[in-house]
Parts: C-alpha cells; sequence; structure tokens
C-alpha cells in the first residue's frame, strides 16, 4: 500500500537520483476538479479525527503530519497527489462510480462526491497512513517504537470502521479483509529479513513481498461488493497486483543508492549487483566508473559501483523496462475493469517514468563531464 509520495530529498552530486519532478499529461479540467476535491475532503476528514484524539495520539499524529507534509499543498497538488504516489484516494472513487455507480455530480464547478466514495477513499488514506508508519518503522527506524505501534493502531482501527461503515457485518468482503491483512503482516516480516540479507532476492521473494501492498486493494474492492459487482474482483486484483509491482520496481531503482547506504537488500539492487562486473567503461569525457574489484567485497558496494551498473551497464534500463511491462498489465486489467481513469493512471506514470530516466541520466552524465545539470523541462 506504500506510496512514498512525500517530496524526495534533492539528489546528491555526481548524479544521484530523485523522484521529485513532475512530469506527464494531466486528467483533464473535470478530472483535476473531482480530484482535489476529493484530497480536500479527506484531509478535512483527517483533521476532524485528529480532533477526536487524546494530547498523546493527537501529538504523535501532528508529528507524523508535519513529518510526510500532509496538509502542506493546494488540493490535488497535496501529499496524495506527489506523481510517485499510488492512487491511494483515486481507485476507490473509480471503482465506486464506475461499476453500475453514481458519476460524480457537478454544481457550479465543484463536485458533489458519492458519499460511498468519499468514505471508502477516507478508508484507504487511513490504511495507507498504518502501514506507512510500520514501513518506516522497520525499514529505516523512523519514531519510537511504542508509539508508532499506537498510532498505527489508532489509524488501522479508523479504517476498518469506514470499511464497516458501507458493509453489512456478514458480507463475504470480511473474509478478504482478513487474508489480506494476515498476508500484509507475513510479507512485512518476510521483507525484514530479506532486508538482513536472510534468504535469496529473487523474483519469487519479490513477488511475495509485494503482499504488503496489496491492502490498497481493500476499499476498491469494498465497493465492488457494496454494489453488488464482487465478479470483477480478480481483475482488481490484477490491477493492483500490476501497479503495485511497477511502483516498487521503480521506487526501489531510485532508492537504490539510499537503500544501499541503509545496508537494505531489495530485489532491485540484487538484480543489479548480478550484472555483469568484468568490464568497467569509460562514459563520455572520459571519466572512468569502476568497480575497483570483486562484485561480493562489500567494499566494493560503494557508489561507484552501484553507479556503474545503474548508468553504464544497462541496470536503470533494464529495471525501468520491467517496471513498464507491469505497468502495461495493469493498463490491460483496467480495461477489463471499465477503469478509462486507471488506464490513464498507467499511461501517465509510464511517461513520467521515462521523464525521470531522462532527468537522472542527464544528471549523471553532467557530473562526469563538468558540466552544470540543467533538468529537462
Amino acid at each position: 500500500m506504500l506510496a512514498s509520495p512525500e517530496a524526495a530529498p534533492p539528489a546528491p552530486a555526481g548524479g544521484g537520483m530523485s523522484e521529485d519532478s513532475r512530469a506527464g499529461g494531466g486528467e483533464g479540467a473535470q478530472g483535476a476538479i473531482i480530484k482535489a476535491s476529493l484530497e480536500a475532503e479527506v484531509l478535512r476528514r483527517f483533521a476532524s479525527f485528529r480532533a477526536r484524539l487524546g494530547s498523546e495520539l493527537g501529538a504523535l499524529f501532528d508529528e507524523l503530519a508535519a513529518r510526510l507534509r500532509l496538509f502542506e499543498g493546494e488540493p490535488g497538488e497535496g501529499y496524495f497527489s506527489h506523481p510517485m504516489a499510488l492512487p491511494v484516494l483515486d481507485l476507490p472513487l473509480w471503482v465506486a462510480t464506475r461499476a453500475a455507480g453514481p458519476e460524480p455530480a457537478h454544481d457550479a464547478g465543484s463536485p458533489a462526491l458519492p458519499p460511498l466514495a468519499v468514505d471508502l477513499a477516507e478508508a484507504a488514506a487511513f490504511g495507507y497512513l498504518h502501514v506507512r508508519i510500520e514501513d518506516d518503522l522497520l525499514d529505516e527506524g523512523v519514531g519510537e517504537p511504542g508509539a508508532a505501534v499506537l498510532l498505527s493502531g489508532a489509524l488501522f482501527a479508523r479504517h476498518q470502521a469506514l470499511l464497516a461503515r458501507s458493509l453489512p457485518p456478514g458480507s463475504a468482503f470480511w473474509g478478504l479483509f482478513e487474508e489480506v491483512w494476515l498476508g500484509y503482516g507475513e510479507a512485512m516480516l518476510l521483507e525484514r529479513r530479506l532486508h538482513r540479507g536472510a534468504g535469496p532476492r529473487d523474483v519469487a521473494a519479490f513477488r511475495r513481498v509485494l503482499a504488503r501492498s496489496r491492502p490498497l486493494v481493500l476499499p476498491a474492492a469494498a465497493a465492488l461488493f457494496a454494489l453488488s459487482q464482487a465478479e470483477h474482483l480478480a481483475a482488481l486484483e490484477e490491477f493492483v497486483s500490476a501497479l503495485v509491482a511497477a511502483h516498487q520496481l521503480f521506487a526501489d531503482l531510485l532508492h537504490a543508492e539510499k537503500d544501499r547506504g541503509f545496508g537494505n537488500t531489495t530485489y532491485v539492487l540484487s538484480r543489479l549487483w548480478a550484472l555483469d562486473e568484468t568490464k568497467d567503461a569509460a562514459p563520455a569525457g572520459g571519466a572512468v566508473v569502476s568497480d575497483s574489484g570483486p562484485c561480493r567485497d562489500p567494499e566494493v558496494r560503494g557508489a561507484l559501483a552501484l553507479r556503474a551498473r545503474l548508468f553504464v551497464r544497462g541496470g536503470f534500463d533494464a529495471i525501468l523496462e520491467e517496471a513498464r511491462c507491469e505497468l502495461a498489465r495493469a493498463q490491460v486489467a483496467a480495461g477489463a475493469l471499465g477503469l478509462p481513469e486507471a488506464a490513464r493512471f498507467c499511461r501517465e506514470r509510464e511517461q513520467y517514468m521515462v521523464a525521470i530516466q531522462r532527468r537522472v541520466f542527464l544528471a549523471f552524465f553532467s557530473a562526469l563531464a563538468g558540466d552544470p545539470v540543467v533538468a529537462p523541462r
């Protein structure tokens, strides 16, 4: 369920990577208005939830909101609208208004969003924050563990309560709910073990770890069950599976240097380290990018060794192509669901990835040549 949508830090000198760049086309004026209205309403509900918390939990929520910059930016350009974000709020809206549900009505340019869509978007947002707290704690040690667990639990309670508004207790949805969250826990524990180097980082392990993002399916699935459209669940699962795979591949590609610094062993890093280590290369300008030794020597796994694999040996291109293939799979599933907005999202995400690829390569090779870096427009 992770989107990592907060603004990324500036690129380090020498061509480091950052996803903080907006690229790709828009959704159109009407879609932008709906998206901005939905995000504004969810943020308003966040503020209302915060007002009901006690002093200590409230302070923890304030710290989280400040760290993620939840309330910064204009509606439609905020935290959940970052170009690297998954469609956390959008997916429940798309499904609730396309699966035999009501279209958002417009009155003087201000959309009246269906209550089902808004409740489920809010549920998605709280579920996302629940996961985000735990992921940041396990991956990077962010936060005091006891405080993180308690705040995460409070957010999960809100997530579940919102889903319960839309579905009766006996709905088959609740079996899916339990299955997804149990799988999430197993996936998070597996990823923690793999980050510590306990087990192979192969494609099978990568797919199993992706179950940590499967909760993204739940609010949209709740819309399907509420609208008696559960026969579309398999297509929804396929869409989410492919989309989160593309997202994770690209995010881990951009964060490869950070993960190496933290000592995290990701699938993308394992792919990069497996590239041919026998060839050093000299890019334009005569600067040599070399591994300076065997791949398995810890001293070799520094910035130069990693960048050689990313930019000289085709590692960046190979991982990006894998992500693009996943986006193509997601686009097919979006078509099967009858969600043109989701298909457009996939096309725009691919455009964004390609634009970032150009920016990263320009920064890297400009630095090697000693030229000033000019970001592409």
